[in-house]
């Protein structure tokens, strides 16, 4: 289970597949908050805007649904 908070992480670990040799490309990956993909290494990749001051303040991302991405990564993880 991973969970990447940001594009900027949810890009990070798929450019860390591609180097990996485990992705042949990174277009069947849309970043969207809640967004939930199956990896070729096994992982499932859970996507959540940054809690960023910028994102939690205009409500962008509000505290529900921040725990509602954390209970889905526990649920997925077996946990």
């Amino acid at each position: 289970m991973v969970v990447a908070l940001g594009k900027i992480g949810f890009d990070a670990y798929l450019n860390h597949l591609k180097r990996k040799g485990l992705l042949e490309s990174k277009a069947p990956y849309a970043f969207a908050h809640g967004a939930k993909y199956n990896l070729p290494d096994g992982k499932t990749l859970l996507a959540s805007y940054h809690p960023s001051n910028q994102n939690t303040q205009t409500g962008k991302l509000t505290r529900p649904m921040f725990v509602k991405i954390f209970k889905e990564a526990a649920r997925l993880a077996g946990g």
